[in-house]
């Protein structure tokens, strides 16, 4: 085919039909040999037609203000509208599809549009937590339920907006509300926005049950301690349980801390533990420097929404040793026998410690704890272990019981633990009047035997109608042998028994300021290997996971 001199036509022409980065290569054409935008050199256009070329950016980028490079015949000119365009030099709006005009020496004229379109939006991804189960005090005839939606994300970074409906009614539009229910199974969805044609769905069921009554077996104590147990009735029978550590805002490798405002903890997660460990070994053997800082962590943490737990290491009165093997004195060997037989002074003594404890619990601090006394007796390290004289399991329990006949009259801001080592022994256990909350410690437990252990913790805590706990766990040295622990050794564990494991709390122990190396870690810190912290991360992120900020919009205390 032949075509008169000067008269001319567009023939768009891109090898083997691929896109080509940067240029528009028109071989064939006589008069538009390449394009390009000067500001996206790598840009990919594809020739849809005879006459149009068409991009898709891969990042955001103004189209306001890009500047075409061409090349053309001799002798032709390029326009848009009347605006003579010069290659490389004039800048147009690229936000919708521009038309070139490119007219020939003899006049002649042809039309090709260029259309660049921006990244293509991501529809943001709705995240309104899991099922749940709530529990509503028969005294109330309604419970306030938070909706939590800010797990959702946007891939864009867009602007989110949010819709929660319930039963097919919106109920608000903020990110995180409050939403009050009666008895009942409500199916709530999510809907998020980004505002450019984006939008996400997620759906959860929310079931209010009324909650089985437990009360405290101390009768007089504060109306915070009651909605304290309350509260953590609620959380053993749910899916979901608090993270705690021992000493988290004061406790790190190589010294204490006091500075109350970072922890190891909230350095890696960015948040802090719904439970804190105390132990008043500290603030009475320690000096006053670190009773007032104990103190300070422990006011910091309820007036947070935390729970506080005391457990006590407590010294033996002539040696002034905790474990067993350290004694040399038969006075100590002997102690627990002295103290409940009121032998040798042993029992003023021991009263004279606990005096002490409830001094601080009654003036320095005077709102609710959980104490948690003469854990681990069926261990033979402490001094109340299975090596004391004349032990027996019978002696244990009736030192369990001075102990918490004697503070239930002095105090009510008490719950009482228990907490055997490893597994539950009923032979230790003190009765159902003497404790509000049952436990285990265990350390560097494989899964079979951990899922096995809390399994029977569970059964025996709902037998005695109790609220269940993992007290004290870790895998120390854990960091770089076993990075992820958090999620498999423990959360996997719990997560896949169902109903047949329900925890208030599991408590993770101390980053030991003795200490100076990561073998020695039970929770990362900054500088442990990002394997590590990925795998804190995921485990604090987990929506079975409470740490201090979900604590808080529980308000466990009211």
């Amino acid at each position: 085919m032949k075509y008169s001199k000067g008269i001319f036509l567009l023939i768009f022409f891109v090898s083997c039909s691929k896109d080509t980065v940067g240029e528009i290569f028109l071989s064939n054409n006589n008069s538009l040999f390449s394009f390009s935008i000067k500001e996206l050199p790598s840009l990919r256009f594809s020739g849809l037609n005879q006459n149009e070329l068409s991009a898709t950016l891969d990042q955001e980028f103004s189209l306001n203000e890009l500047t075409a490079v061409f090349e053309v015949s001799e002798g032709a000119d390029v326009f848009i509208g009347n605006n003579r365009q010069e290659s490389g030099v004039t800048i147009n709006n690229f936000n919708d599809v521009v038309t070139y005009t490119i007219v020939a020496e003899d006049g002649s004229r042809n039309e090709f549009t260029v259309q660049i379109n921006p990244v293509p939006n991501t529809p943001p991804v709705a995240d309104a937590g899991g099922d749940r189960v709530v529990f509503l005090n028969s005294n109330n005839d309604s419970i306030n339920v938070t909706l939590d939606a800010s797990r959702s994300f946007d891939d864009n970074s867009d602007s989110l907006s949010y819709e929660w409906i319930i039963n097919n009614n919106v109920v608000s539009n903020d990110q995180i509300t409050q939403v009050n229910l009666s008895l009942g199974i409500f199916n709530v969805e999510l809907i998020v926005n980004d505002g450019n044609g984006g939008l996400s769905r997620d759906n959860i069921v929310i079931e209010v049950k009324e909650l089985p009554s437990q009360i405290a077996i101390d009768e007089t104590i504060t109306p915070e301690v009651q909605n304290l147990l309350t509260n953590l009735v609620s959380l053993t029978l749910s899916d979901q349980f608090i993270f705690g550590q021992e000493f988290p805002l004061t406790f790190k490798l190589n010294g204490v801390s006091y500075d109350l405002n970072t922890s190891d903890c909230k350095d890696v997660t960015g948040d802090l533990p719904g439970v804190f460990g105390i132990d008043p070994h500290y603030m009475l053997y320690k000096g006053q420097g670190q009773r007032e800082l104990h103190i300070n962590e422990s006011k910091l943490a309820y007036e947070n929404g935390s729970i506080v737990t005391f457990d006590f290491h407590q010294r033996s009165r002539s040696d002034g040793e905790i474990y067993f093997d350290r004694i040399t004195t038969d006075t100590d060997r002997s102690l627990v026998y002295d103290i409940v037989n009121d032998l040798n002074g042993a029992r003023d003594w021991y009263l004279s410690e606990i005096d002490q404890i409830l001094e601080i619990i009654n003036i320095d601090l005077d709102f609710p704890i959980i104490f948690r006394p003469l854990h681990e007796m069926n261990g033979n390290w402490f001094w109340w272990g299975t090596k004391t004289s004349n032990h027996t399991p019978s002696l244990y329990i009736d030192l369990f019981r001075l102990t918490v006949d004697y503070m239930k009259e002095r105090t009510d801001n008490v719950l009482y633990a228990w907490s055997p080592n490893w597994e539950i022994e009923e032979s230790y256990y003190p009765g159902d009047n003497y404790v509000d909350v049952v436990g285990i410690d265990f350390y560097g437990a494989s899964k079979s035997n951990l899922g096995q252990n809390l399994r029977n913790l569970t059964t025996f805590s709902e037998q005695h109608n109790k609220v269940s706990a993992f007290t004290e766990t870790g895998d120390q040295g854990y960091i770089n042998t076993n990075p992820d622990f958090w999620t498999d050794d423990i959360l996997s564990v719990i997560e896949s028994a169902g109903t047949d494991i329900r925890l208030a709390w599991v408590l993770g122990w101390f980053n030991a300021p003795w200490d100076n190396g990561q073998e020695n870690l039970f929770i990362p810190n900054n500088e442990s290997p990002q394997i590590a912290k990925d795998d804190f991360i995921e485990f604090k992120n987990n929506h079975n996971v409470l740490f201090q900020r979900d604590i808080e919009t529980m308000s466990v205390y009211d």
